[in-house]
């Protein structure tokens, strides 16, 4: 199996490593921290990278079953 994606394992890894840094992040603001504003921040970064992650899924399953209704392989 090849991938069309560069180098996937590095870029998959810096993405791991960048969300588990933003949460080792968040929970010392929300544990320690005393600032109600940077608190909102964090809570609201957080759910947008739900609704991110939400459209990503939904869109990529989209795209999937247009190729699969396409019977040439062609890109719609």
């Amino acid at each position: 199996m090849t991938s069309r994606i560069p180098h996937l394992r590095i870029v998959v890894a810096a993405s791991a490593l960048a969300i588990l840094g933003y949460a080792g992040f968040s929970l010392w603001v929300v544990l320690m921290s005393n600032d109600t504003a940077m608190i909102g921040d964090v809570i609201g970064t957080w759910k947008s990278f739900g609704v991110l992650a939400f459209g990503f899924w939904l869109g990529s399953s989209s795209g999937g079953k247009a190729m699969e209704n396409n019977p040439t392989g062609d890109k719609p």
